[in-house]
């Protein structure tokens, strides 16, 4: 009897974890934040491009060519009435925005993409923090390490889900032409960790971090093989 009482409790314990990791995946989702100065021309993000990119405007891959390099401006924290920080601090807000600054900033100096002045080849990055999602720190971490938790962040991280109870950033990204200030491209996104990242669950601000790391690094990469070369010299 009391074999089938605990069995019977942590089935209960197992399906009630389960559908708990169901419903802490949806997180705080992006929209078109009116205070950006790419607001008007961003739609809904279709096809099979990456489901991390909740927003872009229209791009022709041929104008990109056309740069190659990128002067990155400080990055910047959104204040309007749309932003999507919760309960986060001012303190923790800036702690997010240098964390960006920095890792982009490195991100492009990698590729040797990043420059010092405006020019005709050069494009202006703005980045700006919209919102974020704290970590639940002990939750997030359990869903990784029990068995049933385990499986589900495992089933999460293969389909490039985020993990149950994890924080995410939410930012923007707005190219321009650093000569006349004209929109070339910009996005809206939602970054978070892979599921399975216990160390980016340990603190609130952990996965959101993450985020910014894995962003940066999806960002640089990305548009170094879509501009041209960087002259030699």
């Amino acid at each position: 009897m009391v074999v089938h009482e605990r069995a019977g409790t942590a089935v209960r314990g197992g399906v009630a974890l389960g559908l708990g990791l169901l419903c802490a995946s949806c997180g705080t989702q992006p929209v078109r934040y009116e205070g950006l100065a790419s607001a008007a021309q961003l739609h809904a993000s279709t096809g099979g491009g990456d489901r991390r990119i909740v927003f872009n405007t229209d791009l022709d891959p041929a104008k990109l060519k056309s740069y190659s390099a990128i002067l990155l401006e400080p990055v910047q924290i959104y204040h309007g009435l749309d932003q999507q920080f919760g309960s986060l601090d001012d303190n923790a807000k800036q702690d997010l925005a240098r964390h960006a600054e920095t890792k982009f900033r490195a991100e492009l100096a990698q590729r040797q993409m990043l420059a010092n002045a405006a020019g005709n080849d050069v494009l202006r990055m703005r980045v700006t923090i919209t919102g974020a999602d704290k970590s639940v720190p002990v939750l997030s971490t359990v869903t990784k390490v029990t068995p049933v938790g385990f499986a589900m962040s495992g089933v999460r991280a293969a389909t490039g889900l985020p993990g149950s109870f994890n924080g995410a950033v939410l930012y923007a990204v707005e190219l321009f032409n650093s000569v006349d200030g004209k929109l070339v491209y910009a996005f809206v996104t939602r970054q978070y960790p892979n599921a399975l990242n216990i160390p980016a669950s340990i603190m609130p601000l952990d996965a959101a971090k993450a985020g910014i790391d894995h962003g940066a690094s999806a960002t640089a990469t990305s548009l170094r093989e879509l501009m041209k070369p960087k002259a030699a010299g």
